[in-house]
């Protein structure tokens, strides 16, 4: 049995000319993409945090396997190419720091968990040596005990770091690199 298309189809409208599925914002003005209260150039300004997250859900309905592009809609006499050209470049300059940081993110999370993996299989080491000798106390077997499951500890959250939270963090790089890499054009209203 055959799936039926996916319903992301009717919500985004597809440009001939380059065969993408566009991602359709309205704008009043060039500012509404970036953060009003930033008062940086276009250049350097970070995205417009309702715009940021409606820009990285549409980027995850569309499949990865289909062209994406950008079109902000403007008011009838409203378009400055020259405002355009620094509007796309600190589009583009946002999306790399936001990949710059989801980096570094991924790079501090893989480093935690090789030092979860380490402590626990260090705790799990020193746990079983405890637990070899004969006479064993009171004491020592609650250590012992705690030993192992301290260890079985770290090493669940290592497994749980790398298998989750690194994973979220991925896609999210994978959906900003996307957004990096799509065409932003601009287009008045009718």
């Amino acid at each position: 049995m055959r799936r039926k298309d996916p319903g992301f189809r009717e919500a985004y409208a597809i440009d001939q000319a380059n065969n993408a599925y566009m991602i359709e914002v309205a704008l009043d003005n060039y500012t509404d993409i970036f953060n009003e209260w930033d008062p940086a150039p276009f250049k350097r300004r970070e995205l417009d945090q309702d715009l940021q997250v409606y820009l990285e859900g549409s980027a995850n309905e569309i499949p990865s396997r289909y062209p994406i592009e950008l079109c902000f809609t403007l008011p009838p006499g409203g378009r400055d190419l020259a405002k355009e050209e620094e509007v796309r470049a600190g589009l583009k300059n946002s999306v790399s720091f936001k990949l710059y940081l989801f980096r570094k993110e991924m790079g501090l999370i893989n480093s935690r968990t090789f030092r979860y993996v380490l402590a626990g299989l260090g705790t799990l080491w020193v746990a079983r040596l405890l637990s070899k000798p004969t006479e064993v106390s009171d004491i020592t077997a609650v250590l012992t005990e705690g030993l192992f499951i301290g260890g079985w500890v770290f090493l669940w959250e290592a497994v749980s770091l790398f298998f989750f939270s690194n994973r979220d963090l991925y896609l999210r790089y994978r959906t900003y690199q996307r957004l990096r890499g799509c065409e932003v054009i601009f287009q008045e209203a009718n």
